[in-house]
């Protein structure tokens, strides 16, 4: 018996040891680590561009990912926000769209206080008297103030330019924005700003954009209107600076960037020179918290700071108001005739590039306007007149089209 029982006994351990050999040679079941590298916009395939706009039309895409290794090489995920909501969306490297689903946004909690962040979005825009011309210490709509930005590899030139566009009734002044990666032409922006006189908070009423690749447009990402359903002005920068702010400074179906200033004493060297006393911004995009970005932004200056690009070359308006018994003999005729019956407000000297000319202020028929005059007296025409009658001509197109 003693015999019999440890026969059986060997034979189960053999057994045992050869199942446990088997399974260890099996083939692991683990699904593989997801892998997945940021894509940018105007890098994407057509193919993969006109699967976006079929999947949600207008909305905004917030991020983009492609899996490069995992159960789905090639295949793109998508952030993209639409109507206050945010969606995710799959499409494969085909272009085909796999997959739209809602996805609930991320409360943003601010650590110290142990609290749900708020972002003031209620700006009071009808007690604003705006103005296309001025500045406020970090922000200038001065047309000709200049800044041109760079890393190893994009190159961003930001241009106050002599023109303006009517947004939702307000008169606002155009900055462009030129965006290149690797010396090619990635972006090409038509930014539209004013200023509120009574506070100097400077708004954001949108943006034209025209995405390049290989030369030609090939998309308008982020494009938004303050004018459009669902859409309003935000502050692009405050009149007054307070450490901890947090503000949107844009509010649209397509675009809901905010900012906090989380610091107002930073001293930082470009490439320009060294910046004191300047402000540090937190950026973030609404709906995707975890997505941030810092600028920094220097007094009289502006931005000089936007992630890995710095300030490497400015053009700065210098300026001097005037009475009307300080300006040259030529330029106060001119100003005067021009002006007519219309009240003179205030007359500005203004240098741009060594190039100075004067701007008078005035109101005419209830609406502010600027002559611009040389210093030897020449006139040079009403600042943004041939815009305005661009717009005018929009607004009574506009107009025709309702009425058929």
């Amino acid at each position: 018996m003693k015999l019999k029982s440890s026969f059986v006994c060997t034979i189960m351990v053999v057994l045992t040891l050869s199942a446990v050999s088997v399974v260890m040679c099996l083939p692991s079941q683990a699904p593989a680590q997801d892998k997945k590298i940021p894509v940018k916009q105007p890098e994407l395939s057509a193919v993969i561009r006109r699967a976006i706009e079929r999947a949600i039309p207008g909305g905004r895409v917030v991020k983009i990912e492609k899996e490069v290794e995992g159960q789905d090489p090639g295949q793109y995920d998508v952030m993209i926000r639409s109507g206050g909501k945010q969606y995710e969306v799959e499409i494969s490297p085909e272009g085909e769209v796999i997959e739209v689903k809602e996805v609930a946004a991320t409360k943003e909690v601010d650590s110290d206080a142990g609290q749900i962040k708020k972002w003031t979005e209620s700006f009071n825009l009808e007690n604003c008297v705006f103005s296309t011309v001025g500045r406020n210490r970090f922000f200038s709509l001065e047309p000709g103030h200049q800044l041109v930005l760079q890393s190893e590899e994009e190159k961003v030139v930001i241009t106050v330019l002599d023109q303006t566009k009517i947004i939702g009734g307000v008169r606002t002044r155009v900055i462009e924005e030129r965006e290149e990666k690797d010396g090619e032409l990635a972006e090409v922006s038509r930014n539209f700003f004013a200023i509120c006189k009574e506070h100097g908070d400077v708004f954001y009423f949108g943006e034209e954009v025209d995405d390049y690749k290989d030369g030609r447009i090939v998309g308008h990402g982020g494009a938004w209107r303050a004018d459009e359903p669902d859409s309003k002005a935000g502050i692009i920068m405050p009149g007054t600076i307070l450490l901890g702010a947090r503000h949107y400074q844009e509010i649209s179906p397509k675009a809901m960037d905010r900012a906090e200033i989380i610091a107002d004493d930073v001293t930082m060297t470009t490439p320009a020179g060294t910046f004191e006393n300047c402000i540090r911004v937190e950026e973030t995009f609404g709906l995707d918290p975890d997505e941030k970005c810092y600028k920094t932004y220097a007094p009289g200056i502006g931005i000089i700071q936007d992630e890995d690009l710095l300030l490497v070359r400015y053009s700065k308006v210098e300026e001097e108001t005037l009475s009307m018994a300080d300006v040259p003999r030529r330029v106060r005729a001119t100003i005067k005739r021009q002006a007519g019956a219309a009240k003179v407000l205030e007359i500005v000297k203004e240098t741009v590039d060594g190039v100075t000319r004067y701007e008078a202020e005035v109101i005419r028929n209830g609406k502010e306007t600027d002559i611009l005059v040389s210093t030897n007296g020449k006139y040079l025409g009403i600042e943004g007149e041939d815009e305005a009658e661009d717009d005018d001509d929009e607004a009574k197109d506009e107009d025709d089209e309702s009425k058929e």
